[in-house]
């Protein structure tokens, strides 16, 4: 009798030492609000604290519910913790004074709530992964609706997509689930007396979301859920402890197919019965490698009825069709293991069929062997298949052939019994190279010619030494065994190589997805990827919103083109987000199908496979490499269109940023300057007769100043865009350095009184080739800049001098001055726009756009501006520098 390897599973053992090496989470399942969730998790943390447990409360939402808050009396409470956001202040759970305490058990409330931002993270269920990662258990409650894998469910059935949803994950890793449960009755009897929501909003969550129909559907999908979670626990427990299964605790069906036709009755008697039994049901086949491409085909019609029964469909490997059916229903908890009835094969009357063979050794099983009426009608096809070709028959004869000449010429060294092993040889090697089939008729071909060549009397059939006849025979038995094996580890080897191949083809689509940056690139991956897998036409659309909208942006090959009843499947796929033609229920006679590219209900793209031109019938596996394909390719896309919209999201606020700050610099750098101008002629108007000439001078040198000053920044504006757009011009010409800085002093005048500016450079500076006017200006911004932060009394030096920069003569020019000296950190964010310190327009020292414009001012000239520390560690030295001509570039130019 067969019996399965009673040792633990090391899996099942690791996922029961994780449980326990954390902390534990417990989980309230609800199915809509107001169950009584809450209510239930307090009064159980009620009786574990009379029990003497460490319980406290991190948040729990009452929502004014008195007989909750009354619950909460009596256990220790953690302060919330207050946010600032918007102007208010807003108290969150305290996760740092939640990990510091460490009780035993913490109770925190509402699994699906969405942090305010500015807490360490942005949901809460992740505080609590926090939580048990630090080894802390923790109690929480969650609805059935707030479930990841049942949002798409839910909204079907309410009507309304919730948007705070927790992963499934979590659930799975919680160790104790407890089902909350009120008949919609029940609950519906609270909302109408106020215990879950206040009367108004109590009469408008009746006429939407609390309805009869939909808490009786959410009430299934929590019982369902409880149900799978039951059963899972039960499979690792299993697992765990070495112990054999099925435990008998939830219906369990497993439907065994043979690639027949009866095939079809056989699936939908099982989900008959599993529908009367509310069991769930799964059909399994055992793939030993040898089936033809018909046999093929009808099971992968099988499998297809299945999923459209509601059931999921397997493919096993092996060569014991026995041992793999009842290994896998053991895995699964399996209950029932439902057969068809095979026909009686007198052409081999010692085998039994696989219904009579599960009842032997299936004892911890029910079997249910389900009458077929064809089988008597079928049963020249119950023979197992020859894959036969001609390469395949050339390739063993002539291993055959050889393996005479070979056996000929070694004849007169070697006994009979090492010449069979020539002949063995030829055996393998079909088996390696022409697979299982052929090698067995090597093996009987082989038997022949060893005994029509070899064995006396010679040419003929016949034996008679009985050494030789053992010979033979021992041969032939030992030919058939290893020709079997050999062609079983080639089918294997063959199965390892596609498997390998189709993993490093998804490894090597990921990678290419993932440096992907924009959706056309993603597109092109995908189709290339898919019509080199498939090997049959393929185009991606971006839309298809009517058939004379359907836009193809790329397509394989690119001469291909779908017809008009293509794009009318694509515009019904687009609307509807189904799948349609080829091999599909909708639209099923066209060549292409149609598969809508979705993630969350957000469209990014459609595919078009022309399928009816694959070269080779598509099995489930190409169907699941599709549906991988797709899927992958559908992340990406969704990826790329929200890193454009992100890009969007920050050219916006940086333009908003540059429009907030260009408002504070015109509202300081354009108003004071005219308020002290307006000051001043205000004055001079009113007050002229009392007025000396000094005062008066004094308030005219301040008018002309705060104008220059004025000028300087509208012209620094007008640069900037000129620099911004590209419509700067740098026209050339030679001018010496004492010209630019003597110039650029004179236009500071009046705003260099209160320093001292001391120049030095040697007589002999070789003449500047560029554009005066704005090195000038470049210069004039940075004096500007440096008087500003400049004591009264302090001091400028201007130095000059040339070097010697990667090969190239350049003239150095820095400008120091005595001020408080900029922070190493901030001194390359100087030079960007309206940098002022963080100020704004409170900033005394303008709105930091006069650095940025003579960054943009040397830097069209071939030089560069940094800022350094000024001389002896104090103040800043803002230092330039700009490229020399030689002295023969300088002739030419002057010629």
């Amino acid at each position: 009798m067969y019996s399965a390897d009673q040792r633990p599973d090391p899996n099942a053992l690791l996922t029961a030492a994780r449980r326990e090496a954390r902390g534990c989470l417990r989980v309230f399942l609800g199915a809509a609000p107001g169950v009584g969730k809450t209510y239930t998790m307090l009064r159980t943390a009620r009786e574990r604290a009379e029990e003497g447990d460490d319980i406290v409360i991190g948040v729990v939402e009452s929502h004014g519910r008195e007989d909750t808050e009354a619950l909460c009396e009596g256990l220790a409470r953690l302060p919330l913790a207050p946010i600032e956001h918007h102007a208010r202040t807003f108290y969150e759970f305290d996760l740092d004074a939640a990990l510091e305490r460490r009780p035993s058990i913490l109770l925190v409330d509402e699994l699906a709530h969405r942090n305010i931002p500015g807490s360490r993270h942005p949901r809460r269920y992740q505080d609590i992964e926090e939580l048990l990662d630090a080894g802390i258990d923790v109690w929480t409650t969650v609805n059935i609706q707030h479930l990841e894998s049942l949002n798409d469910d839910v909204a079907r059935i309410t009507g309304i997509r919730m948007r705070e949803t927790v992963p499934d994950a979590l659930l799975s890793r919680a160790r104790d689930i407890s089902l909350v449960d009120l008949t919609p009755e029940e609950l519906l009897e609270r909302l109408r007396r106020g215990k879950v929501y206040i009367p108004e909003q109590a009469r408008a969550a009746m006429e939407g979301y609390f309805n009869e129909s939909n808490l009786n559907a959410l009430r299934e999908l929590a019982i369902q859920t409880m149900a799978e979670r039951v059963d899972a626990d039960v499979k690792v427990a299993m697992s765990a402890g070495g112990k054999e299964g099925p435990w008998p605790v939830r219906p369990h069906l497993l439907v065994v197919l043979d690639g027949s036709e009866d095939d079809l009755t056989l699936i939908r008697s099982a989900h008959r019965m599993a529908e009367r039994r509310l069991a769930v049901w799964r059909a399994v086949y055992v793939d030993k490698g040898s089936a033809s491409t018909e046999h093929q085909l009808a099971i992968e019609h099988a499998f297809s009825l299945v999923a459209r029964l509601g059931g999921e469909a397997f493919r096993l490997q092996g060569h014991s069709q026995l041992a793999e059916i009842l290994n896998y229903a053991r895995s699964i908890n399996a209950t029932t293991i439902v057969v068809g009835r095979q026909a009686h094969r007198c052409w081999r009357l010692w085998s039994r069929s696989l219904a009579q063979r599960l009842v032997s050794h299936a004892d911890a099983f029910d079997v249910v062997v389900v009458a077929q009426t064809g089988a008597k009608r079928r049963l020249h096809k119950r023979l197992p298949p020859l894959s036969l070709s001609l390469p395949r028959i050339l390739v063993s004869g002539m291993a055959l052939v050889a393996a005479l000449a070979v056996a000929h010429l070694l004849e007169p060294w070697l006994e009979l019994a090492n010449l069979s092993l020539v002949f063995l040889s030829a055996v393998l090697f079909s088996a390696v190279w022409a697979g299982t089939t052929m090698a067995m008729l090597s093996a009987v071909v082989g038997f022949l010619i060893f005994n029509f060549f070899f064995t006396e009397p010679r040419l003929t059939l016949a034996m008679v030494e009985q050494g030789q006849l053992l010979t033979v025979v021992f041969f032939f038995l030992v030919a058939l065994v290893v020709g079997q094996l050999a062609g079983r580890g080639r089918q294997r080897l063959v199965a390892l190589r596609a498997s390998r191949d189709q993993t490093q083809l998804l490894l090597r689509y990921a990678e290419q997805l993932s440096t992907a940056t924009d959706s056309a690139k993603v597109a092109k991956i995908g189709v290339d990827t898919l019509a080199r897998c498939l090997a049959v036409p393929i185009a991606f659309m971006d839309s298809a919103e009517s058939a004379s909208d359907v836009r193809i942006e790329y397509v394989w090959p690119e001469s291909e083109r779908l017809d008009m009843q293509a794009k009318q499947a694509a515009v019904w796929s687009w609307q509807h987000e189904k799948a349609s033609g080829h091999g599909t229920q909708t639209l099923s006679k066209q060549a292409w199908r149609l598969l809508p590219l979705t993630v969350q209900g957000q469209k990014v793209g459609m595919l078009a496979l022309k399928l009816s031109a694959s070269p080779t019938m598509l099995t489930q596996e190409s169907e699941s490499l599709i549906d991988t394909l797709t899927r992958q390719l559908s992340m990406a896309l969704e990826r790329t269109r929200l890193v454009s919209e992100l890009n969007a999201t920050r050219v916006s606020e940086e333009n908003e940023r540059l429009r907030s700050a260009l408002l504070s610099s015109v509202s300081h750098d354009l108003r004071t300057p005219l308020s002290s101008i307006i000051g001043a002629a205000s004055s001079l108007i009113e007050l002229k007769p009392q007025l000396n000439d000094d005062d008066q001078r004094e308030l005219l040198d301040g008018i002309l100043s705060e104008g220059e000053r004025l000028n300087r920044y509208i012209q620094n504006l007008l640069d900037m865009t000129r620099l911004g757009h590209g419509t700067l011009k740098i026209e050339r010409d030679w001018v010496s350095f004492d010209d630019v800085i003597n110039s650029a002093i004179k236009r500071l005048g009046q705003s260099l009184k209160h320093v001292v500016v001391r120049k030095q450079w040697p007589s002999s500076l070789p003449l500047l080739y560029v554009h005066p006017a704005l090195v000038e200006q470049a210069i004039v911004n940075v004096l500007d800049n440096a008087q500003r932060f400049s004591p009264p009394g302090g001091e400028l030096l201007i130095k000059a001098y040339t070097a010697q920069q990667e090969g190239h003569s350049v003239m150095v020019i820095s400008i120091t001055d005595q001020g408080p000296g900029i922070p190493a950190e901030l001194r390359e964010q100087v030079f960007d726009m309206f940098y002022s310190g963080g100020d704004g327009d409170r900033s005394a020292h303008g709105s930091g756009l006069g650095l940025a414009i003579c960054r943009g001012m040397i830097g069209a000239h071939g030089g560069s501006i940094k800022a350094d520390i000024g001389e002896n560690g104090h103040g800043t030295s803002i230092i330039i520098t700009l490229p020399l001509l030689g002295a023969e570039t300088r002739g030419i130019d002057e010629e």
